[in-house]
């Protein structure tokens, strides 16, 4: 019980004043983590984005960053290009992808006919270790794979490049074969998170729902999403967070070959620091770290401008 009197300590007992300790110990692991890994990191890497490589002061990254938008830089990458193909991508899985999961979710966690079946089926693609599945699918869409022969006897017209080097083997099928990828993983994609969430949401809710002559829309839009859209509102938000560092596989699908016809920003970004740090050039570390923060603050206004609308959704709805 807290007692009466002036001062931060005084307004606690000496019960809780014992407990001090333990709470500042319980935080300081987190916080020295913080301090570390973002703190640490990120102010290293701001100081170097405004160095050169003779430690001078400059703005010089910047322009590399800027003239990068509009031609190739020197390693091969259009800037524009990237962040249109991050945002193609990033559209696909947050407007397309996330809804339909949330509807399968929603369904399998009314548990249909046959729904610890199609569960398994559902989830099986996210069992399997990013190796494993990155070997599967670069088998299926090589260039005499099930895949691409399939498309092959049913006539759809592929480049000569697809034919002789797989589906990731030119521009015209590489990104393609990504999205198709991408949606694929996208569909089971926060399932066991999602899950969790439906089957917390008390079945006389939904059993009032329908005596009030709600149907299965009504009741996944108006009673299902509100109840449980604190999770989904921390997952679109991390989402948010992503949106400008995913490099979505390409890296492990491609082999490390990708080049400007699937480069996404955040494989963009790898592949620039991959390249330096091959060469020896620490001194040109200056570009990329350039380009994180110009990312950092591209994406810093669209997560709190998104992280207000998402809070201001169903803010007062609680079960």
């Amino acid at each position: 019980m807290k007692k009466k009197g002036k001062g931060f300590l005084n307004k606690y007992s000496k019960f809780e004043k014992q407990k001090f300790p333990f709470v500042y110990l319980l935080i300081a692991f987190p916080v020295i983590q913080f301090a570390i890994f973002w703190v640490y990191v990120n102010f290293s890497s701001i100081v170097t984005a405004f160095i050169d490589g003779e430690n001078q002061f400059t703005f010089d990254n910047f322009k590399l960053v800027f003239d990068a938008l509009v031609n190739t830089d020197s390693y091969g990458f259009n800037l524009f290009d990237s962040l249109k193909r991050t945002w193609i991508i990033w559209g696909v899985n947050f407007f397309i992808l996330f809804p339909i999961s949330l509807l399968t979710t929603y369904i399998l966690a009314k548990k249909i006919p046959g729904h610890y079946v199609f569960r398994i089926c559902y989830i099986i693609p996210s069992l399997m270790g990013a190796v494993l599945w990155t070997r599967l699918v670069r088998y299926l869409v090589a260039y005499n794979g099930p895949v691409t022969v399939a498309l092959l006897n049913m006539g759809v017209p592929l480049p000569f490049n697809a034919q002789q080097n797989g589906l990731f083997g030119g521009p015209e099928t590489g990104f393609i074969t990504i999205i198709a990828i991408q949606i694929i993983m996208g569909l089971v994609g926060n399932n066991a998170v999602l899950t969790g969430a439906f089957t917390r949401v008390p079945n006389e809710i939904f059993e009032s729902a329908e005596l009030d002559g709600a149907g299965f829309w009504r009741s996944f839009f108006h009673v299902a999403i509100p109840c449980i859209w604190p999770t989904i509102g921390t997952l679109l938000v991390f989402n948010l967070c992503s949106v400008m560092t995913a490099d979505y596989n390409i890296f492990l699908y491609t082999n490390g070959t990708g080049g400007m016809e699937m480069s996404t920003v955040g494989f963009l970004l790898y592949k620039i620091t991959y390249e330096i740090s091959l060469s020896g050039g620490q001194a040109y570390y200056g570009y990329p770290a350039a380009l994180g923060l110009f990312l950092t603050l591209l994406t810093l206004p669209i997560v709190l401008i998104g992280k207000k609308i998402i809070d201001n959704i169903y803010k007062g709805v609680t079960i």
